[in-house]
């Protein structure tokens, strides 16, 4: 029997509220049950969300798997990665939904195409409200050089865009060891996946579809908690910074991934850090610091060309400090 055409990878974690929507969703889909793999890696939840996976195995070609205790979304995705045979790989969060037929377009560009990997749109869903986030790229439905897509600095790129749900992926990707994500990494995990996909991959495509739901505020997404996990950004762009100083000729990048650090940074420090505890508030600091101090003053000073008035006196202390 050929392998299925994709395998959708979901972490669940105390997600019996949204996941049977979610999982409803992939019934919807235009698949045959021997093309469609749904992996359902149950995270150490304490809800019932073991039960809502149980509802869908006979309605999906289902693997589900159970860590007793939570091992955080990076690890459970690895271990979906790993137990997945399906010729595409796409990723699916636990609270969000696809519109009827969008992961089929999905799998026709990236097979159509002929490329590594395909970012599409997607919609925020924040009530009855419905806003179109698209990605940062103007040509669509073409094989792209994804180095090319990296720059300019100062201006929305594909590496803003990091959300591996944004995505479909080729197996050869996974053969290659690009889809496996930091363990370490609770938060901010895929912006280095990300930075990786651009740095190494050979082609991407873009498409224009907007089947692909995100439920936005929901109190089981990681972009509502305040604790040490949300300073991960810390040592995921340390790992991006370390990608770059390997190879000469990516050298080129270096501002780039210093203006998102700072962005982040900024981000941080305006719409979280009231929530912060001064713990937590004191190890962004230095953290930050520590970081730019491993930056060279030139690749910080270009960096920050045309940062806004508005944004710079935020981290400039910071940048001070390091310097």
């Amino acid at each position: 029997m050929p392998p299925p055409v994709v395998s959708v990878v979901i972490a669940a974690k105390d997600a019996e509220d949204t996941l049977g929507g979610t999982l409803q969703s992939l019934v919807n889909q235009d698949f045959a049950a021997n093309e469609l793999e749904v992996i359902v890696v149950n995270d150490g939840s304490t809800d019932d969300t073991a039960g809502v996976i149980g509802e869908y195995a006979d309605r999906l070609n289902l693997v589900d798997i159970h860590n007793p205790e939570s091992r955080g979304v990076s690890t459970a995705r690895n271990i979906a990665l790993e137990a997945s045979t399906g010729r595409t790989i796409t990723y699916l969060d636990a609270d969000d939904w696809y519109a009827p037929g969008h992961l089929r377009s999905l799998t026709d560009a990236i097979t159509g195409l002929g490329v590594d990997f395909v970012k599409t749109n997607y919609l925020i869903v924040n009530g009855f409200n419905r806003k179109l986030r698209r990605a940062p790229c103007a040509k669509h439905n073409t094989a792209l050089d994804p180095r090319d897509h990296i720059l300019p600095h100062d201006a929305s790129t594909m590496v803003d865009f990091p959300e591996c749900w944004t995505g479909i992926y080729s197996r050869s990707m996974a053969e290659r060891g690009l889809l496996d994500f930091r363990p370490d990494l609770r938060t901010c995990e895929d912006r280095p996946w990300t930075w990786r996909h651009h740095l190494e991959a050979d082609s991407f495509a873009v498409v224009d579809t907007a089947g692909l739901c995100y439920r936005k505020g929901s109190t089981t997404s990681l972009t509502a908690i305040f604790d040490e996990r949300q300073l991960d950004f810390i040592p995921a762009f340390r790992s991006v910074f370390a990608m770059l100083e390997a190879r000469p000729e990516f050298r080129r990048f270096e501002h780039k991934a210093v203006r998102n650090f700072l962005s982040i940074l900024y981000f941080q420090i305006v719409n979280r850090g009231s929530s912060m505890s001064r713990e937590v508030r004191e190890k962004l600091n230095i953290g930050a610091v520590h970081t730019l101090k491993t930056i060279g003053d030139d690749v910080i000073d270009l960096a920050l060309t045309n940062y806004g008035e508005r944004r710079l006196p935020v981290i400039d202390p910071i940048v001070r400090r390091a310097r």
